[in-house]
């Protein structure tokens, strides 16, 4: 707003830049002093990180355009928080030392243990190749936007590149919020808080294998033209940790960033920080509700499994339900 009106003043002869941007810089401080609930951290802290988040910005903008394909974000999803997480955890340590700073460095190592773990996963996948194809649920948000184009770009600014940006940022908020209080490992509370953190890594590594190997192998048996039965059939997963709801990856990585909250909590109790992962849980429901209007319409028992498997809430009727999904893959 402040540049929009620098413009129309200097369309009069009356250019306030200066002015406007001595506002701007005056309006980051207030919102530096709010965050950290003390006069200022390093100014270089937020400055790197607000360089790191606005070249992110630009570059995703810049390749959607390029490449027209909206999955731009998804190659730095894994990246940026870790990165954000090490530039706050080293200017910690630059002002503390690296004994008062062990609970950020601790920080640092979980969000990096998630972040290489994914950033592997998308590489295998082809996510980091030119010619990486877009997600495909994406297709199915341009054909809702038909003809307009414009429409489509002022979403994919304002949604896809800078709303996904920011939520990447909020992710890592509790952290930053930590910096002018005690960083150093607070016992027992921080080391079950990154076990806890560590354990819904593991649980997603395993639900991704699954669907990697039951999608792999499906494509197979398709392309060789075999017999396919139970789960291969349907088209889709039942199995394994998909037995106890329908996306159980999604489950952990929802509740990681919970858990990476608890962090400011043990230091400042219940906070506003947890904003970040309120905001993955909106975004992930969102993203669920057109997975599965695409899934229900390619196959045809997957309304069932609606009905039997909750989508986030694990059951323990896992073995009731594969039995009953057994039976009916027989009689048909």
């Amino acid at each position: 707003a402040l540049c929009i009106s620098s413009g129309i003043n200097a369309e009069y002869g009356q250019s306030n830049l200066s002015v406007n941007m001595d506002q701007l810089l005056h309006c980051k401080d207030q919102i530096i002093a709010f965050v950290f609930s003390k006069s200022q951290p390093p100014p270089p802290l937020c400055d790197s990180i607000l360089l790191a988040f606005l070249t992110s910005c630009v570059i995703c903008w810049i390749m959607s355009l390029a490449t027209d394909n909206l999955s731009q974000v998804d190659r730095l999803w894994s990246i940026l928080p870790p990165l954000y997480s090490i530039i706050i955890t080293y200017y910690c340590i630059m002002e503390k030392g690296i004994e008062k700073s062990s609970a950020m460095i601790m920080m640092s190592y979980v969000t990096c243990i998630w972040g290489g773990r994914l950033t592997f996963q998308f590489y295998q996948k082809g996510g980091y190749s030119i010619a990486m194809g877009e997600d495909y649920r994406w297709l199915y948000v341009k054909e809702a936007f038909g003809e307009q184009k414009f429409a489509l770009q002022v979403f994919n600014l304002l949604f896809v590149v800078i709303y996904q940006n920011i939520l990447l940022l909020l992710l890592v908020l509790p952290q930053l919020v930590m910096f002018n209080r005690n960083t150093a490992i607070h016992g027992l509370p921080d080391i079950m808080i990154a076990l806890s953190y560590v354990f819904l890594v593991v649980v997603e590594s395993i639900a991704d294998k699954q669907q990697q190997d039951f999608q792999r192998r499906k494509y197979k048996m398709i392309a060789d033209k075999v017999e396919r039965h139970g789960d291969f059939k349907a088209g889709f997963l039942r199995s394994g940790l998909f037995a106890y709801c329908r996306h159980p990856n999604f489950v952990c990585e929802i509740l990681l960033w919970w858990v990476f909250a608890l962090f400011s909590v043990s230091r400042c109790g219940f906070n506003w920080t947890f904003i970040g992962a309120f905001n993955l849980t909106c975004l992930f429901t969102g993203s669920v509700d057109i997975t599965e209007q695409i899934s229900s319409s390619k196959y045809a028992l997957y309304a069932e499994y609606q009905e039997d498997v909750s989508a986030f809430i694990p059951s323990i009727r896992m073995l009731t339900i594969k039995k009953k999904q057994e039976n009916k893959d027989k009689d048909k």
